[in-house]
Formats: structure tokens, sequence, C-alpha cells
């Protein structure tokens, strides 16, 4: 029997298939190389990167010399990261996983890491145990999220506020956003980690224009594409108006351009 959470599972795998969200990971490599830092990747570590998209994280494990195996719920963004592991002369296994429901042994990984991806499973408290699950004891758990009060929430909320409500009320839960919050994550981790840091980042989002930017968006971001194809022409236009204002109110450049100044939370927990 199919539970709701592997329903909704399959509902994002098919959004999240119909586009290419490749450039817009790449507006974000240098949040990767960061986390995989902080979580103090080896060479020749065991590192998974859950829900890795084209391959961010798992990159720049990679690069560090780390044996790194990438999972997603979209064969073609795994397929990207390939080829991006292929031109640089690195080696990456990748295997199509929801971070809810991971195929490998308990302990099988010194780190395991996770930057915009794991944050958007449906299920938190099973998506972290997932997490825990497949890291060894003492091994880390290192994520990038977005916070709840920056740009990107802001966005997230825009959205909901045009976007036509479902047919069916969904039963409440947090929203992806509450993985930015340190407190939350700390609820979610508990006595399952020895130690958890948390430090406020900020990731630069750099465009011809803001609305350069949505546009961008409407072509590769799963939910804005979505919204192209469902809303009436006025709404569409209220949507990218609106998000092109939050990312001016973000906006360090005063050439015209857009360097939209988007807060995460970089977490690193030790596993018991």
């Amino acid at each position: 029997m199919t539970t709701p959470a592997q329903t909704m599972a399959e509902r994002t795998r098919q959004m999240w298939a119909a586009v290419d969200y490749h450039p817009i990971a790449v507006q974000d490599v240098l949040v990767s190389e960061l986390l995989a830092r902080a979580a103090d990747v080896h060479s020749g570590h065991r590192v998974l990167d859950v829900a890795a998209g084209s391959g961010n994280s798992a990159l720049a494990a990679a690069r560090r010399g780390a044996r790194v195996t990438a999972t997603d719920i979209v064969p073609a963004a795994l397929e990207t990261a390939v080829r991006r592991a292929a031109a640089e002369g690195l080696q990456l296994e990748v295997e199509v996983a929801d971070a809810q429901d991971l195929p490998f042994e308990d302990g099988t990984f010194d780190v395991v890491l996770s930057s915009f991806g794991a944050m958007y499973a449906p299920d938190q408290q099973r998506t972290v145990g997932e997490l825990l699950r497949v890291c060894r004891p003492g091994g880390r758990i290192a994520m990038a999220n977005w916070t709840p009060d920056g740009v990107v929430a802001r966005l997230q909320r825009v959205m909901a506020s045009v976007m036509p409500p479902p047919a069916q009320a969904a039963p409440p839960r947090k929203p992806p956003v509450a993985w930015g919050s340190e407190q939350h994550c700390r609820e979610l981790f508990g006595d399952r980690v020895t130690s958890l840091s948390a430090t406020v980042r900020v990731d630069e989002m750099c465009a011809p224009s803001a609305g350069a930017q949505v546009e961008l968006m409407a072509g590769h971001l799963a939910p804005w594409h979505m919204a192209t194809k469902v809303l009436p022409p006025e709404s569409q236009q209220k949507l990218a108006e609106a998000a092109a204002a939050e990312y001016e109110r973000v906006n360090r450049a005063t050439d015209g351009t857009l360097v939209a100044r988007a807060e995460y939370l970089e977490v690193v927990a030790v596993k018991a």
C-alpha cells in the first residue's frame, strides 16, 4: 500500500523531472565547497550526498578525495552530476533514491551531506532518521538549509499567495525552511547526536537583473515552472513582479544587475 509520504515523493519527483535544475544549482557551488569543509571531509572518507541534484556537494567532497555516492529522486539530475564529475576527472557513484528511504546499510558513511535538498522531503522526522541511520557513530551529518526569514522563504510565501488552494487540504506540517532554524534542527536530531553546530551564512545569487533571475526560476525551478503552467497570465505577471521586488530588497548591486543576498543555515551534527 502506498503511503501519503510516498505519494507526495512521487509527485515531487515528477515535478522536478520536468525541469533542468542545473542552471539554478550552479549559483550555489560555493555553498557546497564551504559545507564539505565544515563537515571536515578527508581523503578516503565514505560520503553520501542526499537529494544531490546535479551534484554540487557530491563534487565538493570528491575534490577533497572522498569516495562519494550521490542520490536523488530525479535520474536526469544524477546524469548531469556524472557528466560534471567526468569533466573534472573525479569518481562518483550515483543511485536514484528518496531521502526518506535510503537504500544503504546502517552506518555505511563517514559523512552525510545535503545542500538545499533533504530539507524538502515531506516527512522531516523520517528524513532525519535516515540521515542518521546511514551515518556511522561518530560520523557527521552536514546540511545547508534556507532560513525561515531569508529571501528564499519570502519567495516561497509569494508563490503560496498566488497559487490556487489544493483540492484536498494537506495535513499541517512544518515548512521546508523550518530546517533553517537552529532550534528546529536541534529538536529533529535530539539526543541522537553528541554535538550540533549551526552557522548562518550568506549565499549570493547573481544575474543580469532581478527580472532575469525570475525568468531563470520560471524555466528551471520546479515550483515556479509549474506556476507558469497553471496560473493565468495576469497572475503570472503578479508573481513575477512580486518575486523581482523580493530580490531587489536584498540586492547589494547598484549598477542595475543583481547580487542578491540569500541567508542559509549551515548545520554540522556528530552522530552519537
